[in-house]
């Protein structure tokens, strides 16, 4: 798989589009956290990613790749501004950049270095996850070891993508987490405007949550043509 992280939809849009024409499995993240959290998810062999994203720059997920042995070390180009010296240009380099491309990105010597790097073969496993282990999840506890929701003594054990939702909500609680990040996440494919699976799977991991006691929602708001966001505290729960 090909990811492509920018924090421009346009952009990103376009990179996959791109990637997809050549035949290629291609994924996008729109910032330095989701990025990771796919690298943690998903065998990824190249990324193609924008130097300054809206949490961070290229320079952390350069750094990051430096510790994946070289077996298992997804390729990486970054993409700059023009005015990008030389100097930030070697910096980059030196830190784990494959290739670094200024813009005006050329399509064609994109695809090109991407085909050179996909061709050297399958990148293995990814190491171990260096996330928390244990979050705050409407009102219980969930572990990420061994995808378990622990509420009130009582235990259940979350399938993957519900283990995977519920990762992504609890790690920005407050904050309202868009279809398209949470496609990216959790289903790993692009979000193209029919939220039913992951209406779906919500009810599911309420289901869960209902298990053990919980009620989820209380805990999470579904904002219309937006995405969900997970509330720090138990709200009023809505009406049917």
């Amino acid at each position: 798989m090909i990811l492509v992280i920018s924090s421009s939809t346009r952009e990103r849009s376009a990179l996959t589009a791109l990637g997809e024409s050549a035949g290629w499995v291609v994924s996008g993240a729109e910032s330095l956290h989701e990025a990771r959290r796919t690298l943690r998810r998903q065998a990824t062999r190249a990324l193609v990613a924008r130097h300054t994203l809206a949490d961070g720059y290229a320079d952390h997920l350069a750094r990051d790749l430096a510790a994946v042995p070289g077996d298992r070390r997804p390729r990486l180009i970054v993409l700059a501004s023009p005015g990008t010296s030389a100097a930030d240009e070697a910096r980059l380099v030196t830190l784990g950049a494959d290739c670094v491309l200024r813009d005006p990105v050329r399509s064609e010597v994109l695809l090109a270095y991407l085909a050179r790097y996909l061709s050297r073969g399958e990148t293995g496993p990814r190491p171990p996850a260096t996330a928390a282990a244990r979050l705050s999840f409407a009102g219980g506890d969930l572990h990420s070891d061994d995808r378990t929701l622990r509420l009130r003594g009582r235990t259940r054990t979350l399938t993957p993508r519900e283990a995977s939702l519920a990762e992504s909500l609890a790690a920005r609680p407050g904050e309202v987490v868009t279809y398209e990040t949470l496609f990216g996440e959790v289903l790993g494919r692009r979000f193209r405007g029919d939220t039913s699976n992951l209406r779906v799977l919500l009810g599911k991991l309420a289901a869960s949550c209902s298990a053990v006691g919980g009620d989820l929602r209380a805990w999470v708001e579904v904002i219309p043509k937006s995405g969900y966001r997970l509330h720090s505290r138990r709200r009023r729960r809505p009406a049917a």
